[in-house]
């Protein structure tokens, strides 16, 4: 099967799903992820904001600022440019941004450095499969942004936190495609063995 293919198959599905099941595998694999040692490791944490067809991370982003974790989220800057930065409870630091979803406003003193040290990525993605590929929209802003941070900070980790239907038998992949080091969804969470 083709990225394309397995694309198509996994945005029917997930259209198919019902809304409120978005929120509550996300409440559930948030739940999952803050018990994890992986999570607990990390002091800066990278978590993206969920669009409609996503698992939603508001639980995981509360979560985080009640650990008193660094958090950042992405800003969509250009067709081929996103970067994070540094985001807080409070609502003025929201804008609305790319793809009609919530974003850092994007002060430069907020962005995220990786040479200032690891963090976690919590990566979204339409499939992912057991041995760590993630096939994300096909734009690539994640696989740019892995190929930065791994570079400056090999000791970092990226984390699939995915609705449990969204792990498949296989995902097709492509020399650039980075793997993911966990997988965390509402009924497991598990490392891939590389890691």
């Amino acid at each position: 099967m083709t990225k394309k293919e397995l694309r198509a198959i996994m945005k029917q599905k997930l259209n198919a799903l019902p809304k409120k099941q978005f929120a509550e595998e996300g409440a559930l694999a948030a739940k999952r992820l803050v018990d994890t040692l992986l999570w607990k490791n990390y002091k800066r944490v990278l978590i993206y904001l969920s669009m409609p067809d996503e698992i939603d991370t508001s639980k995981l982003l509360d979560l985080a600022f009640a650990a008193g974790k660094s958090v950042y989220s992405p800003k969509v800057e250009t067709a081929t440019t996103m970067r994070f930065f540094r985001v807080t409870r409070d609502e003025s630091s929201w804008v609305n941004g790319a793809f009609d979803i919530r974003e850092p406003a994007g002060r430069e003193d907020d962005v995220f450095k990786p040479e200032e040290g690891s963090a976690l990525v919590i990566s979204p993605g339409l499939a992912f499969d057991r041995s760590g590929n993630r096939m994300g929209r096909g734009k690539g802003f994640y696989d740019r942004f892995y190929e930065k941070l791994f570079a400056a900070s090999p000791e970092s980790a990226c984390c699939a936190f995915c609705l449990a239907c969204q792990i498949v038998d296989e995902v097709p992949i492509e020399q650039f495609d980075r793997k993911v080091n966990a997988i965390c969804t509402k009924d497991e969470f598990f490392t891939i063995d590389s890691f």
